[in-house]
């Protein structure tokens, strides 16, 4: 029995696929192991999505390249969205790659293993999966369910739909059979995820179907469910009424805006503008006004002036955002903006990212200020850490995805590993991302 490592790079999304590979593996003479030198095959999961997470892919794989040299007998596999996009380039790149498969369906990574030349030629519009998968990369008490694949958006700087394809909705009853595995394994947390949740159900149904998958999620009895990935439409009032009216669907939505200013965004291919953002995000509160909301924005696409920055910093510092993430602009061969001039150079995209985080910062630190002294239920990831020399238990509030946003530090003791949600007493704010607390 061939022992594997899997390395799994990337979103939320990706890490799915790389559970579900392991589940194919798992059913097959292969059994996983935790460290790549006990391995006779590494597949490394990788991402291709911007510049620097084909940097960490490619630097990942020359690393196991490495190790081919004390053990010539290694197996390496590259899978994912960077095998996707650069195959050939990326074997002829890195020759110690053994195989290498694209992204659209885990299940293939059994053919590449088996079959020195393999062709896919696999119809992914056909494909419907279920609960095929093993909680490898899931967190303690948290999992993702990805609800569709691939999407129809054609944004500017986005090379999704040529990595992922179109949109393909799973139907309601497979996501539901597979949001009753992930609670039968403990799961106390469901995350659900996409290209674009906000659209789910369009291909499938022919028409969103979000606000009819919920009901049927919230009767499994999780806890807390979260939503991310959505667009900023005039659907996500509806999920937002259903936050307030349906229970366990935790008061925090990740909408994408991208930019604030209408020629930025028309150029990008989303439309809207300032205004008409800050009357959607009113509108949100206005159904719930304890709500977290979480965006990103991109600095430095092509034609962005100095003005169209301005824009955005007088948007945040109206729309008082919760959680923001500010991303360069990763100029992509395949992108409609590949071809638009000028080039923002890199040292004025990071001046620019650097001046509309630091307005943000003091924007979340107030927005955090409104819990102190509120109690509030935390859930508990399992991860401590320290702080100043002392142990602090680092808890989730509902505002708080994880990897992405902040959360509450707690001084740590065993007796916290009894269960998974606490209730804590919130004291400080101790940065923009994070709070102080204590158990009560």
């Amino acid at each position: 029995m061939k022992k594997v490592f899997l390395d799994a790079l990337g979103c939320p999304k990706a890490l799915v696929d790389a559970e579900r590979m392991a589940y194919f593996l798992g059913t097959q003479s292969y059994t996983m192991v935790t460290t790549p030198e006990e391995a006779d095959i590494i597949i490394v999961n990788t991402c291709g999505f911007i510049e620097e997470a084909k940097k960490e892919s490619i630097e990942t794989l020359l690393g196991y390249a490495e190790l081919k040299k004390n053990n010539p007998d290694l197996e390496i596999v590259a899978t994912g969205c960077l095998t996707e996009r650069y195959k050939e380039k990326l074997l002829s790149l890195i020759p110690e790659i053994d195989h290498a498969t694209g992204v659209k369906d885990p299940s293939l990574v059994l053919k590449t293993l088996s079959q020195s030349s393999y062709t896919d030629q696999t119809n992914y519009s056909d494909i419907r999966w279920k609960t095929e998968r093993v909680l490898q990369f899931s967190g303690m008490a948290y999992a993702y369910l990805k609800i569709s694949e691939g999407c129809n958006r054609q944004c500017g700087f986005c090379v999704i739909p040529s990595i992922r394809g179109s949109q393909r909705s799973r139907p309601i009853e497979d996501i539901v059979e597979e949001a009753y595995f992930l609670r039968d394994q403990g799961i106390e947390e469901l995350i659900l995820i996409a290209e674009d949740t906000s659209s789910y159900g369009l291909d499938l149904y022919k028409e969103r179907s979000l606000t009819k998958l919920l009901p049927e999620l919230t009767k499994i009895g999780f806890p807390w469910i979260r939503i991310m990935y959505l667009y900023p439409e005039p659907e996500v009032l509806r999920i937002v009424q259903m936050m307030k009216d349906l229970p366990g669907i935790v008061p925090y939505i990740d909408i994408p805006l991208q930019h604030a200013s209408p020629h930025i965004l028309e150029s990008m291919k989303r439309g809207g503008s300032d205004g008409e953002f800050l009357t959607y995000i009113e509108n949100i509160r206005n159904i719930l006004p304890d709500i977290s909301i979480r965006s990103t924005f991109i600095l430095g696409y092509p034609g962005e002036r100095d003005e169209d920055v301005e824009i955005l910093a007088r948007f945040l510092q109206k729309a008082e955002l919760d959680r923001v993430g500010f991303f360069a602009y990763s100029d992509e061969e395949e992108s409609y903006a590949h071809s638009l001039k000028p080039k923002i150079p890199k040292k004025k995209i990071k001046e620019r990212i650097a001046y509309v985080a630091n307005i943000q910062k003091s924007i979340s630190e107030k927005r955090l200020s409104r819990f102190i002294g509120k109690t509030l239920t935390c859930i508990n990831d399992g991860e401590s850490r320290l702080v100043k020399g002392k142990p602090y238990r680092f808890l989730r509030t509902p505002y708080d995805a994880p990897e992405i946003d902040g959360g509450v530090y707690v001084p740590d003791n065993e007796n916290l590993d009894t269960q998974v949600f606490h209730t804590v007493k919130i004291e400080s704010v101790t940065s923009s991302y994070d709070l102080k607390g204590r158990i009560v």
